[in-house]
């Protein structure tokens, strides 16, 4: 995955469109103002939902993108900048733009198989790679022939991630790959964690002072996530609680003294929220602090 400047993607976006292999991938579930009617819906491809009963104007949509409508997608990217960057928990409607030689019925027909996948106990889950905020952590948890494999006919697929900066995932190496994705438990698990991941990060990036959302790359909060879960926390809100003292301090604070006595306690109806608020300005301030560390 690499970052590409919209000068650089107009530039690519117009040759592709030029072959007629650039297409808009757009859900329009949350989003009445990005649901398509009459005949521009009948020109589009509709993606079913494998596990829920969708209306066709709830459902995902391929679009292809010729060479006029390729100077509207600027103010798109705009209009999304503006829209998203009130908050990253909200919907986004836009997923992104997909190059495929393939015709649009190949391309949705694979992207529909590929959102349910059974989970390692043998139920269905629905996937929600096109979606932009999971998209941009798949390559970190996912080997690079299971991401060949989840999005097969795709050559490369454009988005805004998280901080609003354009990105291009070339998901083949040498060889591309087709057919089902299963994530072992581990992958699994890390997939789980990326809505508790987005949520933290939201809530870091909100703090006042905060250094921005650059400053909790999704790396370190995952790794806080499952740190606060061996240690036995299982509340939402102490777990993000946690994730928010690693990122203001660091991310290996729970291996403190200090932090260990106070973990030690908790139990019963005493929780990590209650505890924490109970240090002092200085005993945050010899957590943070590497020569506290014993």
């Amino acid at each position: 995955m690499r970052s590409v400047s919209d000068p650089a993607w107009m530039a690519e976006a117009n040759e592709a469109a030029r072959e007629g292999r650039l297409y808009r991938l757009v859900d329009p579930s949350e989003s009445p103002d990005w649901t398509l009617s009459g005949e521009a819906r009948q020109r589009a491809t509709l993606i079913r939902h494998p596990l829920l009963a969708q209306t066709p104007a709830q459902r995902l949509y391929l679009e292809r993108i010729d060479q006029h409508r390729v100077a509207a997608l600027t103010s798109q990217l705009d209009h999304q900048r503006a829209e998203r960057g009130a908050g990253l928990l909200g919907p986004v409607p836009l997923c992104g733009w997909l190059i495929s030689h393939h015709a649009s019925t190949s391309v949705a027909t694979y992207l529909g198989r590929q959102l349910k996948q059974m989970t390692p106990e043998g139920k269905p889950a629905l996937l929600r790679f096109y979606d932009p905020r999971v998209l941009e952590h798949l390559p970190r948890i996912l080997e690079r022939w299971q991401l060949s494999a989840l999005l097969g006919p795709i050559d490369r697929w454009v988005y805004l991630d998280t901080e609003l900066q354009l990105r291009a995932l070339d998901p083949h190496g040498d060889v591309r790959r087709l057919g089902g994705l299963k994530p072992s438990a581990e992958q699994w698990r890390a997939i789980q964690r990326i809505g508790q991941i987005n949520r933290c990060r939201e809530l870091y990036r909100t703090l006042p002072g905060s250094a921005g959302l650059s400053a909790a790359p999704a790396n370190s909060v995952d790794a806080l996530l499952v740190a606060a879960h061996d240690l036995g926390l299982r509340d939402r809100a102490d777990m993000a609680t946690f994730v928010l003292h690693g990122l203001i301090t660091r991310v290996d604070f729970h291996r403190h003294p200090i932090m260990q006595a106070l973990l030690g306690r908790l139990g019963g109806r005493l929780n990590y929220i209650g505890l924490s608020n109970q240090l002092s300005d200085a005993d945050w301030e010899a957590i943070s602090n590497m020569g506290e560390m014993t």
